[in-house]
C-alpha cells in the first residue's frame, strides 16, 4: 500500500480521511454541516496548527519536544504580565515571543551541549514552565484576574475579512504565511537542506560540515517561539490568561505532526500533511461536541477517540519505517 512508503505522499489518504469524517459528522449531528461551525473550526486550528509546525522541525532531526505545551502556558502568563505592565501592544507581543525562544533555546543547549535525551529535557522543561507560569499567577498581584482589556492587542486574533459578513479569520492569514514561508525554507534553504540531512543520517551529515549541534540548538528554539506564537494568538482569542492554557497540547501536536507523514525517526515529510492532519484533529473535536449535545456519550471519549488516532499514526509510522528499511 502506497500509505506506508516513505516517498509516496499522505496527503490523498488525509484529504480522503476529512472527507470522511465530515460526512460522518454531519449525518450524526444536526449541526455540524453549517458555515457558522465549519468557521468556529477554521478558527481554533491556527493555534495547533503554529504549534506543529515547530514540532515539525523538531521531528525531522529526530527530536521531540513535550514542553511546547507548558511553553504555550507560561507565554499566556508572561504576556498578561507585560500587559499589567502598561507594553504596548506590539511589544507585549515582541517579549512573548522572546520569551518563548529563550525556553526553547535553554532546551536545545541542554540537548546538545550536555547530550542530554530531548525526551528527558524537554519533560523536565514542561514541569518548570507550567510550575513557574501556576507561581507567577499565584504570587503576583497584575495576574490575578489575568484579564486583558487592551483593544489592540485582541485584534491580534480577532479580526475577521472581510468585517460583515465575516468570512476569513486573521488569524487563518498567519497561518497560511507562516506555512509558506516554512515550506519554502524547508524546501529551499541550506538550512532546510540541513534539517532534512540531520534527520536521515546525523554522522553522514556530520562528514558533509553540516554544525549538528546548531541545527539542532535552531530547531530547539524555534520550537518554542512557535508555541509562544500559539500562546499569543489563543489570549488574544480569549482575553484571559490562564496558567494551565496548553495542558495536554504537546501530546495533539504531536499526534499532528506524526499523522501527517513526518516520520518520528527523522528525515522525512513535509508541512502539507501535517496542515491536513490538524484539520482532521479540528474536525474529531468539534465534531465529538456536537455528538455529546445529541447522545449521551461522555465527554471522555474526546480523549479516547485522541489517543486512538495517535496509536493509529504511529503504527502507520513504524510500518512505513520497516517499509522503508526492507526496500533498502
Amino acid at each position: 500500500m502506497e500509505l506506508f512508503v516513505y516517498g509516496k505522499s499522505m496527503v490523498p489518504a488525509l484529504i480522503m480521511l476529512l472527507t470522511i469524517l465530515v460526512v460522518v459528522f454531519s449525518v450524526s449531528t444536526p449541526y455540524f454541516f453549517s458555515f457558522t461551525n465549519f468557521k468556529a473550526i477554521i478558527s481554533n486550528i491556527p493555534v495547533m496548527a503554529i504549534m506543529a509546525i515547530g514540532m515539525t522541525f523538531v521531528l525531522l532531526i529526530g527530536g521531540l519536544d513535550l514542553s511546547v505545551g507548558s511553553i504555550l502556558g507560561f507565554t499566556i502568563v508572561a504576556a498578561v504580565l507585560f500587559h499589567g505592565m502598561r507594553f504596548p501592544a506590539w511589544l507585549v507581543v515582541i517579549a512573548s515571543l522572546a520569551t518563548g525562544a529563550s525556553l526553547g533555546a535553554v532546551n536545545g543547549l541542554i540537548i546538545t551541549r550536555l547530550g542530554i535525551n530531548p525526551v528527558i529535557t524537554t519533560l523536565g522543561m514542561m514541569a518548570f514552565a507550567r510550575g513557574l507560569a501556576s507561581w507567577f499567577s499565584l504570587e503576583i498581584k497584575i495576574l490575578k484576574t489575568g484579564r486583558i482589556y487592551d483593544q489592540n492587542f485582541l485584534l491580534i486574533a480577532r479580526k475577521w475579512f472581510p468585517d460583515s459578513p465575516q468570512v476569513i479569520p486573521v488569524t487563518l492569514i498567519y497561518l497560511v504565511v507562516l506555512y509558506v514561508l516554512i515550506s519554502m525554507a524547508l524546501k529551499y534553504t541550506r538550512f532546510g537542506r540541513r534539517i532534512y540531512a540531520t534527520g536521515s543520517n546525523e554522522y553522514a551529515a556530520q562528514l558533509a560540515g553540516v554544525n549538528i549541534r546548531r541545527v539542532k540548538f535552531m530547531t530547539y528554539m524555534i520550537s518554542g517561539i512557535t508555541a509562544s506564537m500559539a500562546g499569543v494568538i489563543l489570549l488574544a482569542q480569549l482575553g484571559l490568561g490562564r496558567d494551565d492554557a496548553g495542558t495536554g497540547a504537546e501530546l495533539e501536536v504531536i499526534t499532528a505532526v506524526v499523522l501527517g507523514g513526518v516520520s518520528l525517526s527523522g528525515g522525512k515529510g513535509n508541512l502539507l500533511g501535517v496542515i491536513i492532519a490538524v484539520l482532521i484533529l479540528g474536525v474529531i473535536r468539534n465534531g465529538m461536541v456536537h455528538l455529546e449535545t445529541v447522545t449521551d456519550i461522555s465527554y471522555y471519549w474526546r480523549e479516547v477517540v485522541k489517543g486512538a488516532v495517535l496509536i493509529i499514526a504511529i503504527v502507520i509510522d513504524a510500518a512505513r519505517t520497516m517499509a522503508a528499511t526492507k526496500n533498502r
